[in-house]
């Protein structure tokens, strides 16, 4: 048991994200006119960002936080076999996300498929793993492994900071806010939201 219960609001508000917009994109692809081929262009490259923030996201759990947990909290090994087994069912559907250019309406169709499929894992997580995350892993390893994963986002790292903080509820965005590091928060202010709402309004309209 830790002392000290790691910050979680950050993972929690991308969960929010990863919730909400598989099914939106399914959306805009359904309100598509038909021969939209920029429209098109932009719904695509727009999913192509989600998905590596969603593989980003899977591929840190299974190689750092699981095998965490699977040595503090060996309870949960049928759980994380679980959710291990569900990121490679949604590793699937993502391989036709990003395969050849498909109809609008069959990558529609994966897309709902994602979003149902990610709900359910996430209400998993939530409801059985993140209060082993909160018992048995130190503040202190979270918070440095969280700073590798920030960095580790790249050239990706304004959208999903900008993104998160739009999923977030207003508590979550406030502390998000109130305890990231000060360059991150000026980036965010002067360019990395107004860059996030020019491409939000060009994707769904």
């Amino acid at each position: 048991m830790t002392t000290t219960s790691p910050d979680l609001v950050t993972f929690l508000a991308f969960h929010r994200g990863l919730r909400r917009d598989f099914g939106r994109l399914a959306d805009a692809l359904d309100r598509l006119p038909a021969g939209d081929t920029a429209r098109r262009a932009l719904i695509d490259d727009h999913t192509s960002l989600q998905l590596r923030a969603l593989h980003h996201h899977h591929s840190d759990e299974d190689a750092n936080i699981w095998p965490y947990l699977r040595k503090e909290a060996p309870q949960a090994g049928e759980v994380l076999d679980r959710l291990e087994e569900e990121h490679q069912e949604m590793d699937r559907v993502i391989e036709r996300l990003t395969g050849p250019t498909r109809t609008a309406a069959e990558q529609a169709r994966d897309l709902r498929r994602l979003h149902d499929l990610l709900n359910s894992h996430l209400d998993l997580e939530e409801g059985e793993v993140v209060p082993l995350i909160r018992a048995h892993i130190p503040a202190d390893w979270w918070e440095e492994a969280g700073k590798e994963v920030t960095k580790s986002h790249g050239r990706d790292l304004p959208f999903v900071a900008a993104w998160t903080l739009d999923a977030a509820t207003p508590e979550q965005r406030e502390h998000i806010l109130r305890t990231a590091p000060v360059i991150l928060r000026v980036l965010y202010r002067l360019s990395w939201r107004r860059s996030y709402e020019r491409r939000i309004t060009s994707v769904f309209g």
